[in-house]
């Protein structure tokens, strides 16, 4: 294998795939990339047997010298590459010993390799699924409105993930840590009437959001039986050649919630506050909460919502707060972390909040996106 490059384009091809390598791992050729090179096409896969990111890009005319693959170790070609000066071009050659020689300029270095066809790939799945079309705009939109509510580390191991939910012409995003759910929902198109749900890892839908662009650009999702698979097109910029990047993650095997069980329904305490004003206030009164707990009391009275929170310390916050409420006197108590991180990821210029009882979950919304929906506990008290 024997190649010409500029930096910019091996550095750019590189990024793409270095989210799946894992810096230690049991098997020594996770910690490599796999290099394939041929007349027309520079293909790099990084992958740690969860998560596969295969980038391909372009390559001008004679700077494929000899075709090849290998696998070289990736932090290290990764931080060479960022070392040299920005118009810099790259002579990489897999040499008859299996060392890898990058030279530029006067800089030389050389790397170990491990072969090309002992690295485990994960796209050995036959391309029969279910195909759903949906922008790259909307996809990351999903991701970013609901992520926060994962669960970090659960014995409900299907809970640290995401349901992807493609139901007629509407993609759902749901996830809950048992806490709170969040809920969003996306247009898109499928080549099956039947409800189809996959649950998508943690570290896939952080990889997704990092890849996705916010353009309005076409991408297909392909969910098979054990494994998720999207293209995503990354047009050319400047003077960068475009890249087509293969995502793909294996899916949790494990059955979600009936989260639409736990969206509550017909609250008769209806409150709506001011987007900003809100956030601003509870991150006030939130300093003197419990470091623990977080806990912030909210009462809702005739057009006012006094919030509240103390510590052991003996120190106590308190803000009233103008909104417009229809129903009766309500006291609930939340954990004031689970609240931001749903008015975060609103958008608009009104928080509304459904209410029943003081010890039942808040259905919380913008009430000009219906298509994002949000549940949050209260705490006992």
């Amino acid at each position: 294998m024997h190649l010409k490059i500029a930096k910019e384009t091996l550095l750019n091809v590189l990024t793409h795939v270095m989210g799946a390598v894992e810096r230690r791992h049991t098997m020594n050729i996770l910690s490599n990339i796999k290099i394939q090179v041929n007349e027309s096409e520079l293909t790099i896969t990084g992958s740690d047997l969860e998560v596969e990111l295969v980038a391909s890009t372009a390559l001008e005319a004679g700077a494929c010298i000899q075709a090849g693959e290998s696998t070289v170790p990736a932090r290290k070609l990764m931080d060479i590459c960022k070392s040299l000066p920005n118009s810099a071009l790259l002579d990489l050659q897999v040499t008859d010993d299996q060392r890898c020689v990058l030279v530029s300029g006067q800089s030389r270095f050389v790397l170990g390799t491990l072969p090309a066809e002992d690295y485990p790939l994960l796209n050995n799945e036959s391309t029969q699924g279910t195909e759903v079309q949906v922008s790259q705009v909307a996809l990351k939109h999903l991701f970013e409105k609901t992520s926060f509510a994962m669960a970090v580390q659960d014995v409900r191991f299907y809970l640290t993930g995401t349901l992807l939910e493609i139901e007629q012409n509407q993609l759902r995003a749901v996830t809950t840590d048992g806490h709170r759910l969040a809920l969003s929902e996306a247009t898109a198109t499928s080549n099956t009437n039947e409800v189809q749900q996959a649950i998508v890892p943690r570290k896939a839908v952080g990889e997704l959001q990092r890849l996705l662009t916010v353009e309005d650009l076409p991408l297909t999702i392909l969910i098979g039986r054990e494994l998720l698979n999207v293209t995503i097109e990354q047009p050319s910029k400047d003077n960068e050649s475009a890249i087509v990047v293969r995502f793909t993650t294996k899916l949790i095997d494990g059955k979600f919630p009936d989260y639409r069980r736990v969206i509550p329904k017909g609250g008769d305490k209806i409150a709506t506050l001011a987007h900003d004003a809100f956030k601003q206030t509870l991150q006030r009164v939130a300093i003197l909460s419990n470091e623990k707990l977080r806990g912030v009391f909210l009462t809702f009275n005739a057009d006012v919502l006094q919030l509240k929170a103390n510590n052991p310390e003996q120190d106590e916050a308190v803000e009233d707060f103008a909104m417009q409420y229809q129903g009766d006197t309500l006291e609930m108590s939340f954990n004031a972390q689970y609240l931001l991180d749903v008015v975060n990821v609103l958008d608009g210029d009104d928080v509304q909040m459904q209410m029943s009882e003081s010890n039942q979950s808040v259905l919380i919304q913008d009430p000009n996106q219906p298509a994002q929906t949000y549940v949050v506990m209260p705490m006992r008290v």
